[in-house]
């Protein structure tokens, strides 16, 4: 079995279970206590890996300010899918907000003046016609019904990651890949002042009331497995081809599909697991031509 295929499904594993992880702590803890651990859990583990992979070279003031930009983008959606899944169902918030890809993609042909392959558009399509179906709600008032605050928000986090994901494309080609997570020090330090801000944007109760430490520890755990996942990723993509790697890795949702039916005994209606598939399918076709 080759090396960036263990990699990639480690990375899968990762990603899908960090969700999971996400979903037993978040409503215990609150969203502000979430971008604490960022700074925490995060912050460190990205500067160990900044000294390991960092790399030689000038960055310019423009380089720096769109390393920054993209990094704190990428905080921002994530603590959007962490406010999601306070109230809403973390397999179909978390599969909203991790079909960015398909803004990525429309993005770079915009943006970027890249082309687009007729594999790459079915997936595009077929990702927002996913999404546009996990919003739908055909039963209002189920009690395992999305919120429309869950909504919002894992809409919110779908489309500034798929921002992030464009300008971190572009980012990494001018300070390199190594470098990169250097800008993510940063932005994970400064996730408690960015979520400040972005409850003055958006004002919400604040919820998680003297949590114990069980919830402190779980919410911990998810961050580092989520970080542990991005490196496994990093090490697949240096084994093997993006081709190959990216829509191993992008089945991710699945697994916390999976996970959140099995363990956290998620209803999801039959409509939704048709259009849960049907945005796996759409990220696995846009990879497959990376």
């Amino acid at each position: 079995m080759d090396v960036w295929f263990v990699l990639a499904i480690g990375t899968a594993m990762m990603w899908g279970s960090a969700g999971i992880f996400a979903k037993l702590s978040t409503p215990k803890i609150g969203v502000y206590r979430v971008a604490l651990l960022i700074s925490i859990v995060e912050a460190p583990m990205y500067f160990v890996a900044f000294l390991y992979w960092r790399e030689s070279g000038a960055i310019s003031s423009e380089e720096f300010l769109l390393a920054v930009s993209s990094c704190v983008i990428g905080v921002l959606g994530y603590l959007c899918f962490f406010e999601s899944i306070m109230d809403g169902q973390v397999s179909i918030a978390g599969t909203i907000s991790a079909a960015y890809p398909a803004l990525t993609v429309l993005g770079a042909l915009i943006i970027l003046s890249e082309s687009l392959t007729s594999v790459q558009a079915i997936g595009v399509v077929a990702i927002i016609g996913g999404v546009v179906a996990l919003s739908y709600e055909p039963n209002p008032g189920s009690i395992h019904a999305m919120s429309r605050r869950a909504l919002i928000f894992s809409l919110l986090a779908f489309s500034l990651w798929g921002f992030w994901s464009l300008t971190s494309k572009m980012a990494v080609d001018q300070v390199g890949p190594g470098n990169i997570f250097g800008f993510y020090v940063i932005s994970s330090l400064t996730a408690p002042v960015l979520y400040a801000w972005f409850r003055r944007v958006r004002p919400g109760a604040l919820r998680g009331d003297d949590p114990s430490r069980r919830f402190w520890l779980l919410g911990g755990i998810g961050l580092g497995i989520n970080v542990t996942g991005t490196f496994l990723y990093s090490f697949a993509l240096g084994e093997g081809t993006a081709s190959l790697v990216v829509p191993t890795s992008s089945a991710y949702p699945l697994v916390t599909v999976v996970l959140a039916i099995a363990l956290l005994r998620e209803k999801v209606d039959k409509m939704h697991l048709v259009a849960l598939g049907v945005v796996v399918v759409g990220l696995v076709m846009i990879g497959i031509t990376l």
